[in-house]
């Protein structure tokens, strides 16, 4: 039996869902962090002490939710890929509520808990990114809601 054979909610896909996850969260993490970075370089406001204190960053964070909407949504498409979006509402809430559990302690470790130079202590993450950083999260949730919503405006006659 393999991973997709277990269906809790009934038709989540699990090994589809953490797939899509993994490339997902590794696409927004690359693009975010140079779009980032790059907009840093193009203001340049010298050294900061915290990476939220960056004249750059602070443009960035404002385009996070967006962009997580816009790298998610095609994830949950390929993920919903050649079964069509009918009667799987229920599947996209299970599927947005799956990864935005799986995104929450991933972004945790990976951004309060690892030592790097995007870390920052549990405040400044979860307090210090308000309201941005719950944005991102309700994007993240909502995509496969999205990704159903877009196809079916691409299925339907005369679209």
């Amino acid at each position: 039996m393999d991973s997709d054979d277990i269906r809790y909610p009934p038709g989540l896909r699990w090994g589809r869902a953490l797939a899509t996850f993994a490339g997902a969260y590794a696409a927004i993490t690359l693009v975010a962090t140079a779009i980032g970075f790059g907009i840093s370089a193009l203001v340049d406001g010298g050294p900061v002490a915290h990476p939220l204190d960056d004249p750059g960053y602070q443009l960035t964070e404002k385009l996070l939710p967006a962009l997580n909407l816009a790298v998610w949504t095609p994830f949950a498409a390929l993920y919903f890929a050649g079964r069509g979006g009918a009667g799987r509402r229920g599947e996209a809430l299970a599927l947005g509520a799956l990864w935005l559990a799986v995104a929450l302690p991933v972004d945790y470790l990976g951004f309060v808990v690892l030592e790097t130079p995007l870390s920052l202590s549990a405040r400044e993450f979860y307090v210090g990114q308000f309201p941005w950083i719950y944005l991102i999260y309700l994007a993240v949730l909502a995509s496969p809601l999205c990704a159903l919503a877009l196809a079916k405006t691409r299925t339907r006659p005369g679209a």
